[in-house]
């Protein structure tokens, strides 16, 4: 049965009955910009009496929780999600701009990406190291999507983006580096699973000469890239959706994650400049947050000293 709608008032009051110390004139106009789901259930683990709860069919909160403590905890991961969302954009330029330009590199035809010999074959095509599906239905299926995709945007409509419309408009045909602009990064993923192992070689070239890393750095593969893309498509859409972040977990990525693929695609610099702002972030919240310790959020994070 569906939980019934409650004012903010019998929301302030359910989170009183349940342990929680709220003042009405700061929580209300808190919940009725971000709400009760959102703030509540998305940040109350922390603070709830897992022991008290035994015997309970309901939220109990540990004694002291006050709503302020995790409405904290709440824009210290908005404000995390702002800086990891910036960082990815990068990483994702980077990966987009490699994968478009090997594929152009070896296929100088402008519709040559609408061309299904211009893709892998099921034989061939990179799956994970943990696939264990029916490589021959997913690549038929992909290939298929995608190329429905690429020939629905040579198609003029309303919502045909200005700069495919002048190049259809112009020239009849748009070439990949532009129509790029139009395909989510999603899209680039599936994109780069189904291009040949020679194309995809030279996009880990691309990427290694792109980040600039230090002689005698080890070559990235197309496995890492892959990876890359498939980690970083999923905190993408998570930050882009406001979604819980410090501690999200989903087919066995976490935060740290992060670390592990995005310097696939971006340099060490960035790479350093992006793990400071985190570690600044935290130190700005470390006495301000209650009921999880730096130690546990740096845990968390995946950085170390």
């Amino acid at each position: 049965m569906a939980k019934p709608f409650l004012t903010v008032e019998q929301q302030v009051a359910l989170l009183q009955r349940r342990g929680m110390e709220v003042r009405e004139e700061e929580a209300i106009p808190i919940l009725l910009r971000d709400n009760y789901y959102s703030i509540i259930n998305g940040y109350k683990d922390p603070f709830l009496d897992n022991k008290a709860m035994q015997a309970s069919a309901d939220d109990i909160y540990l004694p002291g929780t006050t709503f302020s403590s995790l409405y904290t905890l709440f824009l210290f991961d908005r404000n995390l999600r702002q800086i990891v969302f910036r960082y990815l954009i990068q990483a994702e330029s980077a990966l987009k701009t490699a994968t478009v330009y090997s594929f152009c590199f070896h296929h100088r035809g402008c519709s040559d990406y609408l061309d299904r010999q211009s893709f892998v074959d099921a034989r061939n095509m990179l799956v994970s190291k943990h696939f264990r599906g029916n490589v021959t239905r997913l690549h038929a299926q992909n290939l298929s999507q995608l190329i429905t995709l690429l020939n629905e945007k040579q198609t003029m409509t309303k919502r045909t983006r200005p700069f495919t419309a002048h190049y259809l408009k112009k020239y009849g045909e748009v070439p990949l580096w532009v129509l790029a602009n139009d395909l989510t990064f999603g899209n680039m993923s599936h994109f780069y699973q189904l291009m040949t192992r020679r194309d995809q070689n030279l996009v880990c070239q691309t990427l290694y000469k792109s980040t600039s890393r230090p002689a005698g750095s080890a070559h990235i593969t197309p496995h890492q890239v892959l990876r890359a893309y498939k980690v970083l498509v999923f905190f993408r859409n998570l930050c882009a959706h406001d979604e819980r972040l410090y501690c999200a977990k989903e087919d066995g990525m976490t935060f740290a994650t992060i670390w592990e693929v995005i310097g696939t695609a971006l340099s060490t610099d960035e790479m350093e400049r992006f793990r400071n702002e985190i570690v600044s972030l935290v130190a700005e919240y470390e006495n301000r947050l209650k009921g999880i310790s730096k130690d546990e959020m740096m845990n968390l994070l995946g950085i170390t000293e």
